[in-house]
């Protein structure tokens, strides 16, 4: 098991004002990057996941070639189990041609400076414990609410990957006695397909657009909100009441929303007092860097991960 320490007096790289690092977060659909720079993210931007590796690779180059100053490292967020050891992906990930792929060490070679990986759930729990809503905690968990429902568990300092990098995957939690996982039930895109085969819809409709609707007074769009706020409600009871962390934080692209927020508060405190715990005092919060959290989250992984030693060894050898 890898533990990612996040506790004060950790030999973290300190980086001066001329240093940059390009950040880049890769999903299913979207890569997103930014330069970080004097302790903050500049130059964001996105494009869609290309198709292949070959394709991913030019435009990642492309990134670097681009950058307003040159760059002395490279911090990457990627879906699925990450083996930071091993510098790669394994079992599943959301960009199948990078499963078991050694991309550490090619992107390494290819741009010819430091690079480090970590999943992108991840690193949303390492950006909000570094300078986010979990900062300070002693233990937070992070639930990530897109595509599928993912997460990390903070606890004494560390974050808890498990045995086999596996910790953290709520999303395959069973739910139901039909073997119904959390991702199946609670993800916005889930929601939306049910909304969309039960009003028969000729053009299918998203998440947002259910949320419109919902608001306007279509019924079926509040029942299906209704049914996905239940089994998120559900999950982070049953996380509250298995690890008892400080904080649960919600992030993940509807989690900026009030009502989402609003909903999952109030429900899980209904559980807590039909429970008979209502004495927890976990708080539920919305993530500070919403979008921008596996960026921030993979500078945290390369500035704790990337000894000093090494950035001045490749500035050496570019003399």
């Amino acid at each position: 098991m890898v533990m990612i320490y996040l506790k004060a007096g950790l030999n973290m790289l300190e980086l001066k004002p001329e240093d940059w690092l390009l950040a880049i977060d890769i999903g299913g659909t979207t890569v997103k990057y930014a330069y970080w720079q004097n302790r903050q993210l500049a130059g964001k931007g996105r494009f869609e996941t290309p198709e292949t590796w070959t394709a991913l690779l030019l435009a990642l180059l492309k990134l670097k070639q681009e950058a307003p100053h040159p760059i002395m490292g490279v911090a990457i967020s990627l879906p699925g189990s990450v083996d930071t050891v091993a510098g790669k992906i394994t079992g599943t990930s959301a960009v199948e041609y990078l499963n078991g792929f050694e991309i550490k060490a090619t992107l390494k070679e290819a741009f010819d400076v430091p690079v480090t990986i970590q999943n992108d759930a991840n690193c949303a729990a390492l950006a909000e414990a570094w300078l986010g809503n979990a900062a300070g905690t002693t233990s937070s968990v992070l639930m990530i609410i897109g595509t599928g429902i993912g997460g990390s568990i903070v606890q004494d300092g560390h974050i808890w990957t498990g045995h086999d990098q596996f910790g953290g995957e709520f999303g395959y939690m069973v739910m139901t006695g039909q073997d119904d996982t959390l991702s199946e039930l609670a993800s916005p895109v889930k929601m939306a397909n049910r909304y969309n085969r039960l009003t028969g819809s000729p053009q299918p409709v998203d998440a947002h657009v259910v949320f419109d609707r919902s608001a306007k007074g279509d019924e079926v769009a509040r029942q299906c909100l209704d049914e996905m706020y239940h089994w998120l409600s559900v999950a982070a009871y049953n996380l509250i009441v298995s690890v008892n962390p400080d904080r649960l934080l919600l992030g993940g692209g509807i989690s900026s929303r009030e009502d989402v927020l609003f909903h999952v508060k109030q429900r899980v405190s209904d559980l807590l007092h039909r429970h008979g715990a209502a004495a927890i005092e976990t708080e539920i919060m919305s993530c500070q860097f919403q979008n921008d959290a596996n960026l921030v989250g993979a500078v945290y992984q390369f500035l704790t991960e990337v000894p000093a030693t090494a950035i001045k060894d490749e500035k050496g050898s570019k003399k």
